[in-house]
């Protein structure tokens, strides 16, 4: 699996160079979620209670169950990109700048991350079935003052990429009302991860001649499973519980190396409610994830909220909470065509409020 020279990854060699110190690649892990949906995104990151399709795959795999018949869906193809407001202003302000402010046109990015990520998923979803492959990369870039190093300006840069083939089975269980389903992924993963000062100059050049102490691939399997009751009457309300990479994932690196390829194990709970009418619904979501605190710690980012309006099934706008900042979307969903487009703001710190990212994402899904 390649690591390609993305933006940021240019982005940190250009502030390796400001503070003297030699230049390596750099690849990141920035989330633990295989597939992330621009759709649910604009709302919160919610659908763990209502998820359907292709999103149900990575969701929620009971939510494919649902519906009457046996074919859902083919998407040929839905590439995603997202990138933050910080990239989108660094890249603007270097290209307008000439070659001797781009050094300070990157200086003044110092404590807001950076980050770009695309994905691609094509498949075939029958109901109680479903087929896919998912490809995504990410790559991370902050520029800080490290206490550690006597508050000198330090870079950390990251990256993942993973390939993945999944198949997902679900049914209905006593009832029309209650369903479960599984899907199990076998996945090909790359990550690197590097951090330097302007402290580790002596030091940062023999550590790069070992690339497994920043860079790994592996492959490996899972399975998430999940259930799904939905009720009925005039809201239509609905629950999901699922269990992400149950046992943990291993991903068992080629070579040896000191970084972690796998995803552990989170358990996520889900509620929504749909009152509507023939023409149009509106959508009331709440998502709590990693309920067992294996990942996040901050009961905040583990909160999600979300709210949707559409029109015929049609056209929606979407808006939402995640991990406590504001999101928004809008779709339109015509023929063999959809388009999602939207923002939200990521948290990449420890807790709420240390290191908000803001991100815009556009997915174009095609199929029939």
């Amino acid at each position: 699996m390649g690591h390609a020279k993305t933006p940021i990854y240019l982005l940190a060699c250009l502030l390796l160079q400001v503070l003297g110190a030699p230049v390596a690649a750099a690849d990141t892990q920035t989330s633990s979620s295989v597939y992330r949906s621009a759709y649910f995104l604009g709302r919160g990151d919610t659908g763990i209670a209502s998820a359907d399709d292709e999103d149900a795959i990575f969701y929620n795999p009971a939510g494919i169950a649902q519906g009457t018949g046996i074919y859902k869906r083919t998407v040929l193809a839905s590439p995603m990109i997202e990138v933050s407001k910080n990239t989108r202003d660094i890249v603007t302000q270097a290209s307008n700048s000439s070659s001797s402010n781009a050094v300070d046109t990157v200086k003044e990015s110092i404590g807001k991350p950076a980050h770009i990520g695309v994905s691609e998923f094509s498949g075939l979803i029958l109901r109680r079935a479903a087929v896919g492959v998912v490809a995504t990369s990410h790559a991370d870039f902050l520029a800080f003052d490290d206490p550690k190093a006597g508050g000198l300006e330090a870079v950390h840069a990251s990256a993942d990429e993973t390939l993945g083939l999944t198949f997902t089975v679900a049914d209905k269980l006593f009832s029309d009302h209650f369903m479960v389903g599984v899907t199990a992924k076998y996945l090909q993963r790359g990550r690197g991860d590097i951090s330097a000062s302007a402290a580790d100059v002596d030091t940062l050049k023999d550590r790069l001649k070992d690339k497994n102490n920043f860079i790994a691939t592996g492959t490996g399997m899972g399975a998430d499973v999940g259930m799904m009751f939905r009720g009925g009457g005039r809201i239509n309300p609905s629950f999901g519980l699922t269990v992400n990479d149950v046992g943990d994932t291993h991903v068992q690196s080629g070579k040896a190396s000191t970084l972690d390829l796998g995803l552990k194990q989170t358990i996520n709970a889900g509620v929504s409610i749909e009152p509507g009418t023939k023409f149009s619904h509106i959508k009331l979501l709440f998502d709590y994830h990693d309920i067992a605190s294996a990942a996040i710690k901050d009961p905040r980012q583990k909160t999600h909220i979300g709210t949707e309006i559409s029109v015929l099934d049609t056209v929606g706008v979407t808006a939402g909470v995640n991990e406590g900042y504001p999101t928004a979307g809008l779709y339109a969903d015509i023929y063999f065509v959809r388009l999602d487009l939207g923002m939200y703001t990521e948290e990449v710190g420890d807790r709420v409020g240390t290191r908000p990212d803001q991100r815009y994402m556009l997915r174009l899904r095609m199929g029939f």
